[in-house]
C-alpha cells in the first residue's frame, strides 16, 4: 500500500559541487533525485526516510547527449524518453532506443532518468540488459575525484551498487561495430502501472563477411538474477558457430539452464521465467539471422 509522503527537507543545487556539500553537511542521510519515478514510490512505502531529498535534475552536468570521438555520452538526468528519441541514438544505437521506447508509459519515460533506472539497481531495470550488450561503463564522481565503472561491475545485490558517497553522472557507450544488430525483448504484465518486466532478453550480435557464422556475441538478460547479467554460457554457444536454427535452440537452452538464476514472486515463478528466457533468446537469436542474412542478399 502507498501512504502519504513522510516529511522531509528539499534541495535543488545547481553544481555538483553543491549537491555534495549538502550531502556532506547532512551526514549522508539524504537520497538523491532527479525523474523521481523510483524515489517516490520508495518514500510512500516507507523504505527511505531521508533527512533531505536532493534534487539533482537541472545539474548541467548530468544533462545532454553528446557524441564523442565515438563515443556516446548519456547525462544521468536525461530523461529515458528523451534518450529513445534522440536522432544520434536512433542512428547509431536502435538497440537502447528501442528498449528505451516501452519502459512504462509515456509520462512514466517523460520523468524516468536513465541514471535513476540504473542506480535503483532493480534486477528488472529495463535499460541495463541493452546497455551491458553494448559494453557501457558509467561515470561516478564523488569530492575525492572521478572513476569510470564497467555496466557489468556496477551492480552489486537487488538495491545495491558500488556508488560510494558518489553520484552517477554519465553513461558512456563505445561505438559499435557498423554490422551489429541488436534486439530487445521484454515479457511484462500488461497494463500494470510500474510495467515491471518479467522478464527481458537483449541480444546485441555482429556476424562474418559473408554473414554466415557468428562474430561478436552479447546477450544479456533482466529479471532472473539477483541483477543483471551478461549470458556467458548462451554467449559462448554462437560465438564462431554457423548462424542456423540449432545453434539459437542451444544459446537458449544454455541461457535458461546456466545463465538464469530466477526467483518466484508475485509476477512470476521461477520456471516460468526460466521458459521464457529460453523462449526470448531464442526468438531474438533467429530474428537476427533472419536479417544478417536477408542483408547478405
Amino acid at each position: 500500500m502507498l501512504g502519504s509522503l513522510p516529511p522531509f527537507d528539499y534541495h535543488q543545487p545547481s553544481t555538483i559541487e553543491e549537491a555534495f556539500d549538502l550531502m556532506r553537511r547532512l551526514d549522508g542521510n539524504v537520497s538523491l533525485y532527479a525523474g523521481g519515478t523510483e524515489v517516490l514510490v520508495a518514500l510512500k512505502e516507507g523504505k527511505l526516510k531521508p533527512q533531505a531529498l536532493i534534487d539533482i535534475k537541472r545539474i548541467p552536468e548530468l544533462g545532454g547527449i553528446q557524441a564523442d570521438n565515438g563515443t556516446l555520452r548519456l547525462g544521468a538526468a536525461v530523461s529515458t524518453r528523451a534518450i529513445s528519441r534522440s536522432p544520434v541514438v536512433r542512428e547509431r544505437f536502435p538497440l537502447l532506443s528501442e528498449a528505451l521506447k516501452i519502459l512504462g508509459s509515456m509520462q512514466i519515460g517523460n520523468r524516468a532518468t536513465l541514471g535513476g533506472n540504473l542506480a535503483n539497481a532493480s534486477p528488472a531495470a529495463d535499460s541495463a540488459p541493452p546497455l551491458l550488450t553494448l559494453q557501457a561503463s558509467l561515470r561516478l564522481v564523488s569530492p575525492k575525484g572521478e572513476r569510470s565503472v564497467a555496466l557489468e561491475d556496477f551492480f552489486l545485490a537487488p538495491g545495491k551498487t558500488v556508488l560510494d558517497q558518489e553520484i552517477l553522472t554519465e553513461v558512456r557507450i563505445p561505438s559499435a561495430p557498423a554490422q551489429g544488430r541488436g534486439v530487445f525483448y521484454k515479457l511484462g504484465p500488461r497494463g500494470a502501472p510500474e510495467d515491471i518486466c518479467i522478464v527481458s532478453v537483449a541480444v546485441f550480435v555482429t556476424a562474418d563477411a559473408q554473414r554466415k557464422s557468428w562474430q561478436d556475441v552479447r546477450i544479456a538478460l533482466g529479471a532472473v538474477a539477483p541483477t543483471p547479467v551478461r549470458a556467458r554460457h548462451a554467449e559462448a554457444a554462437l560465438q564462431g558457430q554457423p548462424i542456423g536454427d540449432k545453434t539459437a535452440k542451444e544459446a537458449a537452452r544454455l541461457a535458461a539452464e546456466k545463465d538464469a538464476n530466477p526467483i518466484t514472486d508475485i509476477r512470476g515463478s521461477a520456471s516460468y521465467r526460466g521458459a521464457m528466457v529460453q523462449v526470448l533468446v531464442e526468438r531474438a537469436v533467429d530474428r537476427l539471422a533472419r536479417d544478417l542474412r536477408e542483408s547478405a542478399r
